[in-house]
C-alpha cells in the first residue's frame, strides 16, 4: 500500500506530487496522458486583467463578489507561496520565469492577438506589447497555422509596430512530417540555430526583437535564445503556438525530474477508472492496463484530473454529466438545455464550464447534503467548482495554487 496517489498529470496534479514528495511521502502519479501541460502555451495567467490593476488586490477582492470563488479557498497567500515553489523549481531547471503580480504583460499570439500573463519563461520575455520598439515575426512556411505576415498585420492594427516575414529552411538529413516538435528538435542543433541567426540577422533591419514560433529546443531554450541574440544582434522571444507546447513539454519534463528525484513516481498511461471506499474513506483505485485492471491501495489521494476541458468531467447527449476517475457528485447544470449561451464565452462563464466537485475548506469532496464524501480525499484544479478559468483566464493560475495547496494539506495529515 501507498502513501499518496495522486490522480492527473496537469500543473495541479504536478504541484500537489512534488509538495507530496518533498514531504517525503513518496506519491504515485496515476494519469491517462501528459495532463494540460502539452496545449497549453506555458504562461501562468493569475487573472485576465488587461487594465494594469495589482492582481493581488483584484484577487483580494473577489471573496466580495464572489466567496465560492476556488481562489478564495487559497487566498492570495497560498497563491504567492505556490508561484514562489513554481519558480524556484524552473530557475534550478534553468527555464526561469518572470513576471509579478503586480501587473499582466501583454504577449503576442500566434495570430497576432494580445493575451495577458502573470508569469512566463524568459524566452518570452522581450515580447511585451508595451515596449515601443518595432518587432519581427519570423516563422516557417513549414510550420504550419504559424503565419507571421498575419500576426504582424494583427499586431499593426493593434497599434504595435510589426513586420513579419518567412525564413527558409536549412537542408536537412531527412524528409520530416515538421511539427512544433521536429522544429524543437532542430533547434537544439547550434549549427542550425547558427544558420537561423544568420537568416534573421539580414532580415531584422530596424527591428530590435525578434518573434519566432515557441519551438526553441527541449533541452536549453534560454541557450539558443542567447545563441541567437549573439549572431543577431537583437532581442529573441518565443511566441506560443498550437499543441502541442513545446514549453508546456519542457515543464512536465521539470516536473517529472524533479519528483522523481525526491522519491515521487510518474506513471503515464494509467488511466483512474473507478476507486471504492468504505467507513467515509477512499481505499483503492483502478487504472486501466492492457490486460485487466490494475488495482492501487492508499492511505490519501489527490484528485486532479481537470474539469470537463481535460477530460475530468465528461456528459453524453441525454444531459448527463458525470466525474470521470471516481464518480464523485458534482455541481452542474441539471439538464442539457442550461449547457448553451448564444456566445460560447460568455463574460460570465459557460455554464458547462462552471460544472464541477463542491468541497470543504481542506477541499475534501462535498455530496450534495454538503456531507463529505471521502475524508482522505482532497480535489484540485479545474475540476473545483466555483470558477471558470476560460473567460476569468485564471486556468494555469488556479492549477498552481490548488495543487500546492491541496499537497500542503494533505503532507500534514497524520
Amino acid at each position: 500500500m501507498r502513501d499518496t496517489i495522486v490522480i492527473g498529470a496537469g500543473l495541479a496534479g504536478l504541484m500537489g506530487a512534488l509538495a507530496l514528495a518533498e514531504a517525503g511521502r513518496r506519491p504515485l502519479l496515476l494519469s491517462k496522458g501528459q495532463g494540460a501541460t502539452h496545449w497549453t502555451g506555458g504562461t501562468i495567467d493569475v487573472w485576465g486583467d488587461t487594465e494594469g490593476n495589482d492582481l493581488r488586490e483584484v484577487l483580494r477582492s473577489l471573496p466580495a463578489s464572489q466567496p465560492d470563488h476556488t481562489y478564495a479557498r487559497v487566498g492570495v497567500e497560498g497563491l504567492e507561496a505556490a508561484i514562489d515553489r513554481f519558480r524556484a523549481l524552473v530557475e534550478a531547471a534553468n527555464y526561469p520565469y518572470v513576471g509579478s503580480l503586480e501587473r499582466n504583460t501583454l504577449l503576442p499570439t500566434a495570430i497576432g492577438a494580445l493575451r495577458p500573463a502573470a508569469f512566463f519563461p524568459v524566452t518570452m520575455a522581450a515580447g511585451d506589447v508595451r515596449q515601443a520598439d518595432e518587432m519581427l515575426i519570423a516563422g516557417f512556411h513549414e510550420l504550419r497555422d504559424f503565419y507571421p505576415p498575419l500576426a504582424a498585420d494583427n499586431l499593426q492594427a493593434q497599434g504595435v509596430a510589426a513586420r513579419g516575414v518567412y525564413l527558409t529552411l536549412p537542408p536537412i538529413k531527412r524528409s520530416l512530417e515538421f511539427t512544433t516538435r521536429t522544429f524543437a528538435f532542430l533547434f537544439d542543433d547550434p549549427g542550425f540555430r547558427e544558420q537561423i541567426g544568420e537568416q534573421l540577422r539580414k532580415e531584422r533591419g530596424s527591428a530590435t526583437r525578434i518573434g519566432l514560433p515557441a519551438v526553441l529546443g527541449l533541452k536549453d531554450p534560454v541557450g539558443a535564445m542567447r545563441d541567437l541574440e549573439r549572431i543577431t544582434g537583437a532581442q529573441i522571444f518565443e511566441i506560443p503556438t498550437l499543441p502541442p507546447s513545446i514549453p508546456g513539454m519542457r515543464l512536465f519534463q521539470i516536473f517529472r525530474n524533479a519528483i522523481a528525484h525526491v522519491g515521487g513516481r510518474l506513471q503515464v498511461g494509467s488511466e483512474v477508472l473507478r476507486g471504492i471506499g468504505e467507513d467515509g474513506r477512499l481505499t483503492t483505485v483502478y487504472s486501466e492496463a492492457a490486460a485487466r485492471e490494475q488495482e492501487h491501495r492508499a492511505n490519501y489521494f489527490l484528485l486532479a484530473t481537470g474539469g470537463i476541458a481535460g477530460g475530468g468531467i465528461r456528459t453524453d447527449h441525454t444531459g448527463r454529466v458525470w466525474e470521470t476517475a471516481l464518480g464523485l457528485p458534482l455541481r452542474a447544470p441539471q439538464s442539457r438545455a442550461e449547457w448553451f449561451e448564444p456566445r460560447f464565452l460568455a463574460e460570465h462563464g459557460h455554464p458547462i464550464y462552471r460544472a464541477g466537485i463542491a468541497t470543504d475548506d481542506g477541499l475534501r469532496p462535498l455530496d450534495a447534503h454538503d456531507h463529505r464524501v471521502y475524508d482522505n480525499v482532497v480535489v484540485a484544479g479545474s475540476l473545483l467548482t466555483g470558477s471558470d478559468p476560460i473567460p476569468e483566464r485564471c486556468y494555469s493560475g488556479l492549477a498552481l495554487a490548488t495543487g500546492w495547496h491541496a499537497g500542503q494539506l494533505l503532507r500534514i495529515e497524520d
